[in-house]
């Protein structure tokens, strides 16, 4: 095996009369990568460092930061990201410990089932806890009120109700790092602690949390920057309730007329500098994994016995469960399948008729199922094959700037999808290149927005397999593309297509892009449920969202998804 393990080399000195084809698709790439990345966060910045008249100014960044309305929302935005993302560690922690290092019973369908929530969007939760949790047509108060109950024993719009939801649906992420982390650390320090007589408390609080400390943190910080620029919650929960954040407030600035584009793109800034703050923060200590014990000969993982306990926690995981998956699920499909939605439950309530609504009586509806999923399908397509050349340039060649590209392919990690759509909303509406209007323009910003989940998919694999097969594709005299076409891209197929589900899945839910992109004739199923809500058809946008669901859920089991391999290599 090479020391470097590195195929592509650069052209010899005498050759430099002949330019390297590879060479050429290297820089293309890079270009590619800055007019996707850095291109609309200049454009932003621009935007936020002009007044109207076009001349260098402040005034937007003195608004955004004195006005009370805009202090308002970066305050509650970060209470609400700091709060989600403490309650989802402590929690998604929890769950992990308990499904990898544990006898709790029902292990598998815990794990498997808590992952649900990454397949829907928070806005299905968000719509869902509505219709249990609001003052006047939730289930729980009406049922409340059925019993003699004074007054409401649920608020969901509030600061508290929004955190709640937001914490369902960014707990996932948790159990997929943290999982990880604890299924790599040996257990023979575990067994040490037992052995010189400490308990199961003490041995998981000062030995086994503190080896996976890094990915804990880690994970808190990622769900940070989700958290941070999170739209739909907000903007289902916050806005009755008249609870602005960062995400809303960008999005009233572009949406009224004329549109206030500086003070969008101020508080675009400053919600970008948060979420690359935490991106950092979030690399650093994540490339400080290595302390996690992982040994040459490792004495395999041992599951802790609980003996009672054991049921308690897995009463906890089922809480989590009934909140984050049962209750959500089942309201939407029972409110699309009603005629009415109420604590009454008598059959003459139910009908179809809202499938039917949704398929054939809304034509917005058909336009989006059709634009959908053709971006789902040719969009995830075409992106996992750009991260695939991502990857293998990346990671096979040793070409200048091969770091620079896949640092690049992470910053979007970074970048809020609404801040994203403002830079891109400025920057293709404008010639030569205009594509404002048009269904490519949210092409361009879901592969933008998505790319560091293909990539990190496909270079996580791409590691795993030894370069001697390329090798000897170059060395019978293959060039570097016949060698990716039929060498790398087959073995790489299973990754490939679970990348592709994947992107599928995150194209079909993405709104937070796409509620500013979106025009006439180029709408998205997620922005018209939202929509749907705004007009008050709930009948409808829960139809329409079982619908969503189903794709999805087919889609995952079509091509044999395991979430949690995949979710693992995706970080």
């Amino acid at each position: 095996m090479p020391s470097d393990g590195i195929l592509l080399r650069p052209a010899p000195l005498h050759s430099r009369a002949s330019i390297n084809p590879l060479i050429i698709v290297h820089v293309a790439v890079i270009a590619i990568l800055c007019v996707l990345v850095l291109y609309p966060a200049l454009i932003v910045v621009n935007q936020a460092i002009r007044d109207d008249r076009g001349a260098l100014s402040f005034v937007w960044f003195i608004q955004a930061y004195t006005t009370p309305r805009n202090y308002a929302a970066i305050l509650n935005t970060l209470i609400i990201a700091a709060s989600t993302s403490l309650l989802a560690v402590g929690l998604g922690t929890t769950i992990a410990w308990a499904v990898s290092r544990t006898n709790m019973p029902g292990r598998g369908l815990v794990e498997l089932s808590s992952l649900i929530p990454f397949i829907a969007a928070p806005l299905v939760g968000a719509l869902a806890w509505i219709l249990l949790g609001s003052p006047e047509v939730g289930l729980i108060n009406q049922v409340w009120h059925a019993f003699g109950g004074p007054g409401n024993i649920v608020n969901i719009y509030s600061l508290a109700g929004i955190i709640f939801v937001e914490v369902l649906y960014e707990t996932p992420m948790v159990v997929l790092i943290v999982a990880s982390a604890l299924r790599s650390m040996d257990s023979s320090l575990e067994e040490a602690s037992f052995s010189s007589g400490a308990g199961t408390a003490q041995t998981t609080l000062r030995i086994t949390l503190p080896l996976v400390l890094p990915a804990i943190l880690a994970s808190g910080l990622l769900v940070f920057i989700l958290a941070a620029e999170q739209f739909a919650v907000p903007a289902v929960l916050g806005t009755p309730s008249r609870i602005r954040v960062l995400t809303t407030s960008i999005w009233e600035a572009q949406s009224v007329y004329p549109p206030r584009d500086g003070l969008a793109g101020a508080l675009s800034v400053t919600l970008l500098v948060i979420a690359l703050v935490g991106l950092w923060l979030y690399r650093r200590i994540l490339g400080r994994r290595s302390f996690t014990t992982v040994k040459g000969k490792s004495g395999g993982t041992k599951r802790l016995n609980l003996g009672k306990l054991r049921w308690l926690l897995f009463a906890l995981c089922l809480i989590y469960l009934l909140c984050g998956v049962v209750l959500p699920v089942s309201t939407i499909f029972l409110s699309s399948i009603r005629k009415i939605w109420t604590a009454d439950f008598r059959w003459e309530q139910f009908t179809l008729d809202n499938y039917r609504v949704a398929l054939f009586g809304y034509p917005m509806a058909q336009r989006a199922i059709v634009n959908s999923l053709l971006l789902a399908v040719f969009g995830a397509a075409a992106t996992i094959l750009f991260c695939a050349l991502i990857s293998f340039l990346s990671l096979r060649s040793r070409f200048a700037g091969s770091a620079l590209m896949d640092a690049m392919s992470i910053i979007p990690m970074g970048f809020p999808g609404i801040v994203l759509a403002v830079g891109l909303l400025h920057a293709w509406s404008t010639p030569p290149f205009v594509l404002y209007g048009t269904i490519w323009i949210l092409f361009v910003a879901y592969l933008t927005r998505f790319l560091p989940v293909g990539v990190r998919t496909l270079s996580a694999s791409l590691t795993q397999l030894h370069p001697e097969l390329e090798e000897a594709s170059l060395s019978c005299g293959a060039n570097w593309l016949q060698t990716l076409r039929h060498i790398v891209i087959p073995l790489l197929r299973p990754s490939l297509i679970a990348g592709w589900a994947l992107l599928f899945v995150a194209f079909t839910r993405e709104l937070s892009a796409s509620i500013l992109l979106y025009s006439p004739k180029n709408e998205v199923l997620s922005v018209v449920i939202y929509t749907m809500y705004q007009e008050g058809g709930f009948r409808t946008l829960c139809a329409l969202t079982m619908l969503q669901i189903a794709v999805a859920v087919v889609i995952l089991a079509l091509t044999k998804i395991d979430l949690t391999t995949e979710g693992q290599a995706a970080r």
